[in-house]
């Protein structure tokens, strides 16, 4: 067995003492279910093995630690097996409320206590619910006639007892049984041992300061453990305690940079990576690989082996992987590196460890970032993403325009950085088609007028190249009684004639063409779609008095730039509709827009 791994059921025999410097009980009720599901729904099969955050004692005899970081879980495991009326490890307190010998008499006799009844609601947190309900019967009914025991520590013992208890109650006896299996034979904990003559118990304050929260240990935390245990091991102080300093320094700036929503959806557009709980883990991953997906432990496995097995100058170097935070750091706050690179991780198939091999392949920056372009040409030069063939149903539309929105933000806007998180945090992105296909969204006999002029002035202006003079003379009849129609306020009639001239607008002027295409949040296309021109501008622009877009809303700098009309010459401008002119520009602009971006750099060096 792993000398660094204990099962709970080894650990039972043990004593375990809390000296004055620990912090009392404080466990919520949320991280009490979470350890109670997660252990529940682990899968032995799938999985060696449950592990959790680490257990960090100093041994006083043969079956007595001193516990130093690790009370609150050790605690709720004990909560569980009391529940269980299971043999468990003794927990000793040199201070609150205990007897001489250190036992707390409270907790013993919590298992006689009276407990309200409450059901946890899938998919609804009632966490706060339960935290009233349990406080309430603590008041009334525990401590009413017993105040002596009412204080802090004894309140969470209680109170955690009782969501044991009740999450218990909706299991029947082996599903019982099979969670006691679960937690004394397939849990385990990382069990470091502290030398019996140190008393520097900062060493451990700072390097193995897990979350509390966090239930399911990361195989990233048990890689920082072994970095510790490692730099334990150096002989001379003064040079322990700077690699300590040194490292602890370098865990904190990295794990505080990778868990940056920023930073995070610069390199990774994995959704599921968004899970990761110590997101620090992917340089590991990139460093050693990724293993099957199943394998939660792989790289954990392939450091531990290295630092047993590995004579001392092939020991794993940490520094291997502050370098490699360090390259990706840079390439985050170079811009133009920044756009090729989210490019790549958001609209290819390639991923981060695709651009590190072509970082390594490079001899210079500029020869790095056109390797990158060139990635991104051989995907988007292509007859498949060819803008004049392109339309509205087509799966690449979506990437073009999002390609044309990182471009955009490199060529245009030179003082920002495209927000690829804001991409990610909207959920639902629509195709919207800037002249209406439909027209579901018109209601007021206004809105008719709108549309009315939108359509005639469009016609006005389009010439014989753009429409035939038979189809033009089509859309004109309809225009005329659809103007009758509004006179009358027939809004049936109206209805009916805007829908018949729609459909002719869109078979004569191809509206799913992707230069009548844009990208949209859903929330904004519902508030805008098939509204006309002008008045979908003013709602985009914020310029409307009557439908207001929340100011969190991103919309996209490409989509700001169509009804701004900013590649529409000036000769050619005007608010009122969008023109086959304004097509036409536009589409000149994405193509022109996109190419630069792609446009190799000259390298000054060669």
């Amino acid at each position: 067995m792993n000398e660094n791994l204990k099962k709970i059921e080894e650990l039972l025999d043990f004593n375990f003492k809390m000296d004055a410097y620990q912090r009392g009980y404080r466990w919520d009720t949320a991280q009490v279910y979470s350890l109670l599901t997660d252990i529940y729904e682990f899968t032995p099969q799938f999985q060696s093995f449950y592990c959790l955050q680490p257990l960090v004692v100093r041994k006083i005899n043969d079956n007595t630690y001193e516990l130093i970081d690790g009370q609150q879980r050790a605690t709720t495991i004990s909560l569980i097996l009391m529940f269980f009326k299971s043999k468990s490890y003794q927990l000793l307190y040199t201070t609150r409320n205990t007897d001489d010998d250190g036992v707390n008499a409270f907790i013993s006799g919590i298992p006689q206590l009276s407990f309200p009844d409450f059901i946890f609601q899938k998919e609804i947190d009632n966490f706060d619910i339960i935290d009233s309900l349990i406080s309430q019967h603590w008041k009334e009914e525990i401590i009413i006639n017993k105040p002596e025991i009412n204080n802090v520590d004894n309140f969470y013992f209680y109170k955690n007892y009782a969501v044991v208890q009740n999450w218990f109650n909706k299991l029947d006896e082996e599903d019982i049984e099979m969670f006691k299996r679960k937690l004394l034979t397939n849990t385990k904990v990382i069990w470091y041992v502290e030398k019996e003559d140190s008393n520097d118990k900062k060493i451990i304050e700072k390097f193995i300061n897990f979350n509390e929260g966090k239930i399911e240990l990361e195989q990233a935390e048990l890689i920082k453990a072994l970095f510790v245990l490692d730099i334990a091991k150096t002989p001379n102080a003064v040079q322990r305690q700077y690699e300590e300093n040194q490292f602890a320094d370098d865990w904190n700036l990295i794990e505080h940079q990778m868990g940056d929503h920023k930073f995070w959806q610069f390199i990774t557009s994995n959704k599921n990576d968004e899970n990761i709980a110590n997101k620090i883990n992917l340089l590991f991953q990139l460093h050693n690989g990724f293993g099957k997906s199943e394998d939660k432990f792989y790289n954990y496995r392939k450091f531990e082996n290295s630092f047993k097995n590995s004579e001392e100058e092939n020991k794993p170097n940490w520094s291997k992987i502050t370098q490699l935070y360090n390259g990706l750091e840079e390439w985050f706050f170079d811009r133009t590196s920044y756009h090729l690179i989210g490019a790549i991780i958001h609209l290819t198939s390639f991923n981060i460890s695709t651009v590190l091999e072509k970082a390594q392949e490079s001899s210079t920056k500029v020869k790095f970032r056109n390797e990158l372009r060139k990635l991104l040409g051989n995907e988007f030069l292509t007859e498949k993403f060819n803008l004049e063939l392109i339309k509205y149903n087509d799966i690449t539309v979506f990437k073009m325009l999002f390609l044309f929105n990182i471009a955009l933000t490199e060529i245009d806007d030179t003082e920002t950085f495209f927000p690829f998180y804001r991409f990610y945090e909207t959920k639902n992105w629509n195709i919207e088609h800037i002249l209406a296909k439909n027209d579901d969204g018109l209601d007021t006999i206004e809105e008719f007028k709108s549309f009315h002029r939108e359509i005639d002035s469009l016609i006005k202006a389009s010439t014989d190249e753009d429409i035939t003079l038979e189809n033009k003379n089509i859309i004109k009849v309809l225009l005329d009684e659809l103007l009758q129609l509004i006179s009358e306020s027939k809004k049936v009639g109206i209805k009916k004639k805007t829908k018949e001239i729609n459909d002719k607008v869109a078979e004569f002027f191809s509206v799913d063409d992707f230069n009548n295409l844009c990208l949209l949040d859903q929330s904004t296309n519902i508030k805008v779609g098939k509204k006309p021109f002008r008045r979908k501008r003013n709602i985009i622009l914020r310029l409307d008095d009557e439908i207001e877009i929340k100011p969190d809303t991103y919309i996209p700098i490409g989509t700001e730039y169509v009804f701004s009309k900013k590649s529409t010459k000036s000769e050619s401008y005007q608010i009122d509709y969008w023109s086959l002119t304004d097509r036409e520009s536009y589409l000149k602009f994405v193509q022109n827009t996109i190419s630069k971006f792609l446009t190799p750099e000259q390298d000054e060096r060669n």
